[in-house]
């Protein structure tokens, strides 16, 4: 039987409840991070859990939890679950609002984790196409470059490309540059350059980006985060998502338009394989 974490105790799925009155449930006030296992070891929960609390600073939601209780608490579901290769989330919400009748002011703090089902390795052989949304990011937002549980403007961005029969979504921002994927940060190569947008676009910082950004520097790959119009993304030689999940994806078809020659580039692979090599490093 699964269980889960809340709010200082484990609970099973079926008897674990927040209250009617939490701010998550009623106005989306939460945040949630997204985190991979492999061996029972999460890779850079460090980053995910500096995120989470540097976004719930910025928007003035309160964590009852310290990082390292936290940390304690995933590391207990994913025994307890007997889970070594796992999909874990850490979910907080702001709680009731005050002044709420009969609710309980204390913030939530939610921990899950469950069965890790990877990609399609085809997809990492032959590249995933994408579509290009015209759902744009506003960089003004406050809640831009915070991964919030309002979410559902990026799950019908998603939706609709696999409608498309894509399996991923670049958003443009209300500039006309590249941002992000529904679900990814995004990457590109020209002219042997590794380019990805700075966070000033409103893209979210993402761990992965971070880790990608941090090997191409130390193997010496020209890496910069610059701005991209959005006509630009034609003109790349090589594409890839990243998300903790996904680790490293190429893009080898824009829509109907292919990618450089329509196959996985050497630098896409070469970053591909450093990541695993890097995680296997870590975990070990």
């Amino acid at each position: 039987m699964t269980e889960v974490f809340l709010n200082g105790d484990f609970e099973t799925i079926e008897d674990a409840c927040v209250s009617a009155m939490d701010a998550g449930l009623l106005l989306g006030a939460g945040l949630f991070e997204t985190l991979r296992a492999y061996d029972r070891t999460v890779f850079r929960i460090d980053d995910h859990l500096q995120r989470l609390f540097a976004s719930a600073q910025a928007l003035e939601i309160p964590i009852a939890l310290a990082a390292d209780q936290i940390a304690d608490a995933l590391a207990e579901t994913l025994d307890r679950n007997g889970l070594d290769d796992a999909r874990c989330r850490i979910t907080v919400t702001r709680g009731a609002l005050p002044g709420e009748v009969g609710a309980e002011a204390r913030p939530t703090c939610l921990v899950t984790a469950g069965v890790m089902t990877p990609y399609d390795e085809q997809l990492y052989a032959r590249g995933m196409t994408v579509t290009v949304s015209d759902a744009t990011v506003n960089p003004s937002d406050p809640t831009a470059g915070h991964k919030t549980t309002a979410y559902m403007t990026n799950l019908l961005v998603l939706r609709d490309a696999h409608a498309r029969g894509a399996q991923e979504a670049l958003r443009l921002n209300t500039r006309g540059r590249l941002c992000e994927g529904a679900i990814s940060n995004v990457f590109l190569v020209r002219q042997g350059r590794l380019l990805t947008p700075p966070l000033e676009e409103g893209c979210l910082p993402g761990v992965t980006r971070k880790v990608v950004l941090e090997i191409a520097r130390r193997e010496g790959i020209d890496a910069a985060e610059e701005s991209i119009a959005g006509p630009d993304l034609l003109k790349a030689d090589e594409l890839f998502l990243t998300n903790t999940i996904m680790e490293v994806m190429p893009v080898c078809r824009i829509e109907r338009h292919p990618v450089g020659n329509e196959t996985v580039g050497p630098i896409t692979q070469r970053l591909m394989r450093l990541y695993r090599e890097q995680v296997e490093s870590e975990i070990r």
